[in-house]
């Protein structure tokens, strides 16, 4: 009976008029997915004609016109501000030789602070070593404590009067 129930289904659907069958949405159907129609669809019907569409097109234009305008506009303003400035900018003799005299300072004072840095590595250098034959009397067994003593007292007597007394008073001035 199932099978005759279909078949009869079926004609009555064969049967009805076109309008009834598009108004009716059948049970399973996707049609759910698809928006109902959009106001903008109207008017983009509206501009299909030609009149409308080259207005469209003409106001467009216009504004991209506007738009370069503009642009070459500020890109010439620009220009003519670059331009000034850099007439502006002038290097005369007094400026070069302005710099140069900045440039020979400069190599004077790296000089002379390169000459103290040596000199106070080679004080490090000095001082170390003399530390090193300190720790060496120290360990060695073959002198007395008060050997070690006075030897140290002297080196320590040493090392003050050389970091009292430089060499050059004016070399760290």
């Amino acid at each position: 009976m199932s099978g005759a129930r279909a078949l009869a289904s079926a004609r009555r659907r064969r049967a009805q008029p076109e309008e009834r069958r598009s108004n009716q949405l059948p049970p399973n159907s996707n049609n759910a997915n698809i928006p109902p129609p959009v106001p903008g669809q109207q008017q983009q019907k509206k501009l299909n004609n030609p009149a409308a569409m080259l207005l469209n097109h003409n106001k467009v234009i216009e504004n991209l016109q506007q738009v370069v305008e503009s642009l070459n506009t500020t890109v010439a303003t620009q220009n003519d501000e670059i331009n000034k400035k850099i007439e502006n900018l002038s290097l005369d003799d007094k400026n070069i030789e302005f710099f140069k005299t900045k440039i020979l300072n400069l190599e004077s004072e790296m000089n002379t602070i390169k000459k103290h840095i040596v000199k106070v590595q080679t004080f490090a250098m000095e001082t170390n070593l003399q530390c090193i034959e300190m720790r060496k009397k120290i360990d060695s067994p073959e002198l007395s404590a008060e050997d070690q003593q006075t030897e140290t007292n002297e080196i320590t007597d040493l090392l003050s009067n050389a970091v009292v007394e430089p060499n050059d008073e004016n070399e760290f001035a």
